[in-house]
């Protein structure tokens, strides 16, 4: 398309989304809506209403430019850069694992474990964009989060999305998982929590072309997909002071062995969130015994 003279913004809408289907992009009418939204600032709503007004030519030529750019499978959040997450906004783009709603789930859990702790410490394993932390700190003011990563990018946009939410009580710590355990004192945090990556190493090349996107170290988890919950789970349990509690997303098939994990290393209670549709997609266990 070489000129937008003259296009209204349904036909802007309705011929991102043609662009897209015919790319065979799944969710093109969702896709060609959020991205009017983004660049316009028009939602359904306004579509309704105001559809027939004359959309602004360089406004539509960023918003095919965004269209071209999905085509090739690249993510939406890394083409309009930000994402919401449990109600925040989050800085995101190549090199960081795009905030996803099953994730929340996990976020859920820790947040009706913290009820009632008075100044609650959390460490955020494998943090990434921070989106996990910032909730967890945004939503207990009073407590002290940890955000340890190891990607320097994804450091990078931890430590802008801790500006752009105001989470002055996260601190972020750059370090790898498998190895600076050492660096923090046992017994030290009420909750230890992750999102690690799990997929297993041989499944993520036949993976839709959208992760294909995404930073393979933040998807990686070895050969069966349970390096890193071995890892925490033998490492970092014994920095959960007893009471408190460890918590992961898994994927989809990954409750039962990562429960055996936790429950070997001195958690009960172990308890699971089933995500949409109907996985279980957090193991949750609170630790009984002291070092």
């Amino acid at each position: 398309m070489n000129s937008f003279e003259n296009m209204t913004l349904n036909s802007v809408y309705k011929q991102g989304e043609k662009l897209l289907k015919e790319a065979d992009i799944p969710d093109a009418d969702f896709d060609s809506l959020y991205l009017l939204e983004h660049f316009f600032g028009a939602d359904r709503t306004a579509l309704i209403l105001h559809g027939d007004k004359t959309a602004d030519e360089s406004l539509c030529e960023r918003f095919f430019s965004a269209v071209e750019e999905r085509k090739t499978g690249k993510p939406l959040q890394y083409i309009v850069g930000k994402w919401n997450f449990m109600g925040y906004d989050f800085y995101v783009g190549e090199g960081v694992l795009i905030p996803r709603d099953d994730t929340e789930i996990v976020v859920e859990a820790a947040l009706d474990f913290l009820k009632g702790i008075k100044n609650p410490r959390v460490i955020d394993l494998c943090s990434g964009s921070g989106a996990i932390a910032v909730s967890i700190a945004k939503i207990f003011p009073d407590s002290d989060v940890v955000a340890l990563e190891y990607s320097d990018l994804a450091v990078e946009y931890l430590k802008k999305n801790i500006e752009l939410n105001g989470a002055d009580n996260v601190k972020v710590f750059k370090g790898d998982v498998t190895k600076c355990y050492g660096d923090f004192s046992d017994e030290s945090f009420d909750l230890v929590i992750s999102n690690p990556p799990y997929i297993e190493s041989d499944e993520i090349d036949t993976l839709q072309p959208e992760l294909q996107f995404e930073p393979r170290m933040a998807l990686d988890g070895g050969k069966d997909g349970l390096y890193f919950y071995r890892i925490i789970s033998e490492k970092w349990s014994c920095k959960v002071k007893k009471g408190g509690m460890i918590a992961f997303e898994v994927g989809e098939e990954q409750f039962e062995p990562v429960a055996e994990l936790v429950k070997s290393h001195g958690f009960e209670n172990v308890t699971y969130r089933l995500d949409l549709q109907g996985y279980k997609r957090t193991v949750a266990g609170v630790r009984t015994i002291s070092n």
